[in-house]
């Protein structure tokens, strides 16, 4: 097996860590490596409860959904070769897939949402067109303008 395989079995390794713990991860690439690390979020520090107005606290780690889990898995097996960076965080029964703050997959129980592009051709999503097809009740919303 070449290096690159190697390289590539094992950070989808880590990324199955990751879900296995139920812990938002992100992959990016610095130079020519793969980085895959936990999303960061607010550090804890002491704050007063009128400074904690508005700012939502992490929540424990769950259990991911099987068909969300391979969804992810199965992804990250197509978007890493192809040097796509995205996060992928947990809320209580979904799972967010993003590539940046305007355009990313949210998998839901009962439907999937496509947000910020016009059909499943634009890129980086058309990499991962055929997973994301096979939710039921799939809607694309795209952006305005």
């Amino acid at each position: 097996m070449s290096s690159v395989g190697e390289d590539l079995a094992s950070k989808l390794g880590e990324i199955r860590v990751f879900l296995d713990q139920g812990k938002p991860f992100e992959v990016g690439f610095e130079g020519g490596s793969v980085r895959v690390s936990e999303v960061k979020g607010v550090v804890k520090i002491s704050l007063s409860k009128e400074e904690k107005k508005g700012i939502r606290m992490g929540k424990p780690a769950r259990k991911i959904p099987s068909d969300q889990k391979e969804f992810v898995m199965n992804s990250a097996g197509i978007l890493v070769p192809e040097k796509v960076p995205f996060k992928v965080t947990f809320g209580p029964k979904e799972t967010t897939f993003r590539f940046d703050l305007d355009r990313y997959v949210h998998i839901y129980p009962d439907r999937c949402a496509v947000v910020g592009f016009r059909s499943l051709d634009d890129h980086p999503i058309s990499l991962i067109k055929e997973l994301v097809s096979g939710f039921r009740n799939l809607k694309i919303y795209a952006p305005k303008g």
